[in-house]
């Protein structure tokens, strides 16, 4: 008996010298009246899992500080319960189950946790594959927003398009009187505004997508740059009586992508018209380092705000009924990370929205 006990410390000194050798992270349990007591852990789990046995003596205490979440805690016992039944109908001697783990200094990473039992010992490894599973999320999140794309594509562009046909199509076959010509040009100008800022932020949604936005730097005279974005949206803003004010006295000698930052502004400014009612006012106001875009329009929820920072917002219709892709608020903060500027959103629902455009001067 006394051999057997001696062979026993033997073979854990043997084991614990393995597990110190190999690359993952260890830890070595033992089943002694149905607990679960951690017994070991080797250099690498200490390293890059962090905590220690003291703080993880039995396997109940390491699920409370690896899944801290109650209710993912709960699934991952069950998920793990389930592969050890069907472990034990296999005749496998081998578990192992996927889990999103919380190290000691907070950080979550994706581990496969492998278990291997012999006797009432029980050897459990954790193979990373945080890399891999992000990889997996980030083409996920890709391939999610091209087919978004594609189907504003086939709908979005289809319509001002035909719309632009039908117009045409009146002015050139049919008499009419000179104040419907004009209400004809009047939506002509319309439909073409829109399939312009379509095609713009497809374009730069591209090439954001496939990586090949190379900036071109330059000190922006922000004066000349809104007159000319004004005058694109001139027809827009005046249907509707809005207001405009324009003061950028104060933003100079800012270095920024021209090209970029006419995306970002047409955008914000589109925004602004298109959400604010009729006789409303939309401002336009500079600090030393900042474009800012005041309007009195229907304003945002905290959770819309949330959406449209974390690229997740969706398209509505104007307070004119115009229709919107969705898309052109994503491209904004994509591009404003892009070109070292921060876009801030202030907004209250019934009151309006304030956008701004920090430039890391």
């Amino acid at each position: 008996m006394i051999e057997d006990v001696g062979n026993l410390n033997v073979s854990r000194i043997e084991l614990h010298g393995v597990a110190d050798f190999l690359p993952y992270p260890f830890i070595i349990a033992e089943v002694i009246d149905n607990v679960h007591y951690n017994t070991y852990l080797n250099e690498k789990f200490l390293e890059e899992i962090g905590y220690s046995l003291e703080e993880i003596p039995t396997i109940e205490a390491w699920y409370e500080k690896a899944y801290p979440e109650q209710d993912y805690m709960n699934k991952v016992i069950t998920d793990w319960d389930n592969e050890e039944l069907l472990a034990q109908q296999k005749g496998k001697v081998f578990v192992k189950n996927k889990s999103f783990v919380t190290c000691k200094n907070g950080t979550k990473r994706w581990y496969e946790v492998k278990a291997s039992v012999i006797n009432k010992i029980h050897v459990v490894a954790f193979i990373d594959l945080d890399k891999e599973i992000k990889i997996q999320e980030e083409l996920k999140n890709i391939n999610a927003n091209n087919d978004r794309m594609l189907s504003i594509l086939g709908h979005d562009l289809r319509s001002p398009v035909a719309n632009l046909m039908t117009i045409s199509s009146m002015a050139k076959n049919t008499d009419i009187s000179n104040s419907e010509f004009v209400s004809l040009i009047g939506m002509v100008n319309d439909q073409s505004n829109q399939v312009l800022e379509l095609l713009d932020n497809t374009f730069h949604w591209a090439k954001l997508n496939f990586n090949s936005i190379k900036l071109d730097e330059e000190v922006i005279n922000f004066d000349q740059l809104l007159k000319s974005i004004l005058a694109i949206y001139k027809s827009s803003y005046e249907n509707k009586n809005i207001a405009i004010s324009v003061d950028v006295s104060y933003l100079k000698n800012i270095i920024a992508d021209v090209e970029v930052v006419t995306i970002i502004i047409r955008n914000l400014l589109s925004n602004a018209i298109k959400f604010t009612p009729q006789n409303g006012q939309i401002s336009i106001e500079s600090t030393e380092n900042e474009l800012i875009i005041k309007d009195s329009g229907i304003g945002m929820s905290p959770e819309m705000i949330h959406d449209i920072l974390h690229n997740n917002n969706s398209s509505r219709k104007g307070t004119d009924n115009e229709k919107g892709t969705g898309i052109g608020l994503q491209l904004v903060v994509n591009l404003a990370e892009k070109c070292n500027c921060k876009l801030n959103i202030e907004s209250q629902e019934k009151i309006g929205t304030t956008m701004r455009i920090k430039f890391d001067c």
